[in-house]
């Protein structure tokens, strides 16, 4: 149907069909938002159950979860709390306006949104700008034929969040979007800004105001009203609409937008009381009535789904939001638990290296000292070999005494711990740096302060822990006792053998022979047994060092699976919530499609 078809009757009651559409479509998303808001009450019931759960488990207080798992669950109350006051205020604007079918007038400082809303009011021009001034600093709202119109301020002077929150509140209750804009300046910019708000889903069209001055003199109003063509010249004017086709698509990505030209000078005049003799012939050709048909017809030709897409988008979007949200949180959480879990590998991997290093260290240092103690058996032999067995046994002592064997060993575990120390600073900074490398963006997402949790500290505390081997392990050097040592029974042993002449002299050739034989097995049964206290002693450390190593591994490792268990159950929690989200946007699509 043409849209200069359309009557008044036409009209009128396309938009009470509208309204009843637009109470059709509110109790649609008052119902759909208190199902959400359950979704969402769910989810905080059940992260506070999984987290309660996790904080129960056998030293999780050591390992520092309340911190963390208390902040996921603030985070996605937050989340919930601002996503639905954002919506129930949005709810309650439209509730207020169900029965107004609402336009929404967008455009720069100066293109005459002003003249615009002066002429349809029939206002005095007192709020016409003059200069280039922010003449309209807040969203006027007013009526005409029928219509509720949102007169918004000038769009390339908004001043952040504040002005960007206000345009896209009158954007989320229009059901029609008008964007002016003049013949003199056709700007990218105000395109460009209009596209800075959200995603402009209902119909957009353009009006053109051609600023050609009439009110200058009567010769100037004369030729307007004679020569009108003058003034809307069509190729001139077929110029701008090429222009801001371009720039529609460029910013705004729309296609085959209206756009119609008016001249909102004249419209306004001809409401003037001096203006009265031309009055009807401004109004004609100001063509603010062209602008009248293309709003009428789109009510009378798409109204009622115009008005379902105000309240269905706007519902779909807080929802697709709490959707993005949630699926971010996710994320994530996965990322987090997939790291932890990547991390066990190279734990056991770092405990491993600790007890081959150490397991070397001990050798090394054990051989060396048995080295320096095997060095000393020959002469002490040969020198001590008269006395009795007490006497040697002392002196054996003291020889033992002076390489400090205990010192020794202590020394060596403490490097051992150094070491494992250091490995576990330089896995730490590679977890911290993994951590900080997960590049999501949570933009406007509160559940932001996982990256920065408290999981490092497991890290710290195996590190602290693992320093208590050193404190059993020592216990192993009363091995090397020199009172302890089987060395001193092979004396007493060997004393034995060779009766009471090992103390006194050797009358004989034959006793020379058999002393110096005695010698020489006193000595190789000397070297056997320190040999064989070596292995021994390299084995008591190395046993000491694993299992200590191996409960520390192990209580780290159960402390990660713990996180690890922790993190899937409120990942489970969340996937249920996702699950959730998505079957009432498919039933909203539904409902909404329904209801046309």
């Amino acid at each position: 149907m043409p849209i200069d078809k359309v009557s008044q009757a036409e009209f009128e009651d396309a938009l009470k069909q509208c309204s009843q559409t637009a109470n059709v479509a509110y109790n649609i998303s008052l119902t759909y938002v208190n199902r959400t808001e359950l979704i969402l009450k769910n989810l905080n019931y059940d992260i506070r159950q999984s987290c309660g759960h996790l904080l129960s488990k056998k030293g999780a207080d050591k390992f520092q979860f309340a911190g963390t798992l208390n902040q996921i669950q603030s985070n996605i109350k937050i989340l919930s709390q601002e996503t639905f006051e954002d919506l129930d205020s949005s709810l309650n604007t439209k509730r207020k306006y169900l029965e107004n079918f609402t336009v929404a007038l967008f455009g720069r400082t100066k293109a005459g949104k002003s003249t615009l809303r002066e002429t349809l009011t029939r206002g005095n021009g007192s709020t016409i700008g003059k200069g280039s001034q922010r003449t309209t600093r807040d969203v006027k709202e007013y009526y005409w034929q029928g219509l509720r119109l949102l007169d918004t301020p000038g769009i390339e002077a908004y001043e952040g969040e504040d002005d960007t929150k206000q345009a896209n509140d009158v954007i989320d209750q229009s059901d029609i979007v008008l964007f002016l804009t003049s013949d003199d300046s056709v700007q990218p910019g105000e395109f460009e800004a209009m596209a800075q708000l959200q995603e402009i889903s209902k119909y957009f069209a353009v009006i053109l105001n051609v600023k050609h001055d009439i009110s200058n003199g009567l010769e100037d109003l004369q030729m307007f009203i004679d020569i009108p063509e003058m003034v809307f010249d069509e190729e001139r004017l077929s110029q701008h609409q090429h222009h801001i086709h371009n720039h529609i698509q460029e910013f705004l990505q729309l296609d085959d937008v209206d756009i119609t030209c008016i001249h909102a000078q004249a419209g306004f005049l001809s409401t003037k009381e001096e203006y009265q003799e031309y009055s009807s012939q401004l109004w004609e050709l100001s063509k603010i009535e062209k602008l009248y048909s293309l709003i009428t017809y789109q009510i009378y030709a798409n109204g009622q789904n115009l008005r379902l897409s105000t309240f269905s988008d706007s519902l779909i979007k807080f929802i697709s939001e709490i959707y993005q949200k949630l699926c971010v949180a996710k994320e994530e959480l996965d990322k987090q638990r997939n790291l932890m879990g990547e991390q066990k590998q190279k734990i056991r991997k770092i405990f491993d290296e600790i007890k081959a290093e150490g397991n070397l260290k001990i050798k090394s240092q054990c051989e060396f000292l048995s080295n320096q103690i095997e060095k000393q058996i020959g002469p002490f032999v040969d020198k001590y070999a008269e006395t009795d067995i007490e006497a040697r046994k002392k002196e054996w002592q003291r020889i033992v005494n002076q390489k400090h064997i205990e010192a020794m060993m202590k020394g060596v575990i403490n490097e051992i711990f150094l070491y494992s120390k250091e490995k576990l600073l330089e896995f730490e900074h590679e977890y911290e740096y993994d951590v900080n490398n997960i590049k999501i963006d949570l933009e406007n997402l509160n559940i932001r302060d996982i990256r920065q949790d408290d999981t490092g500290k497991w890290i710290k505390l195996a590190g602290v822990a693992i320093g208590a081997v050193g404190a059993v392990a020592v216990l192993a050097t009363n091995w090397w006792n020199p009172g302890g040592w089987v060395v001193a029974a092979g004396l007493v042993s060997t004393a034995a053998s060779v009766g009471s002449g090992f103390a006194g002299e050797w009358k004989s050739r034959e006793d020379d022979k058999n002393y110096k034989k005695n010698i020489q097995e006193e000595k190789q049964s000397l070297i056997k047994q320190v040999n064989e206290n070596k292995k021994a002693t390299v084995k008591s450390y190395q046993d000491c060092l694993e299992t200590n190593i191996k409960q520390y591994q192990n209580q780290t490792l159960e402390q990660v699976d713990v996180y690890i268990k922790g993190l899937f159950a409120i990942i489970q929690d969340l996937d249920h919530a996702i699950a959730e989200i998505i079957k009432i946007k498919q039933e909203i699509n539904s409902d909404f499609s329904n209801s046309k």
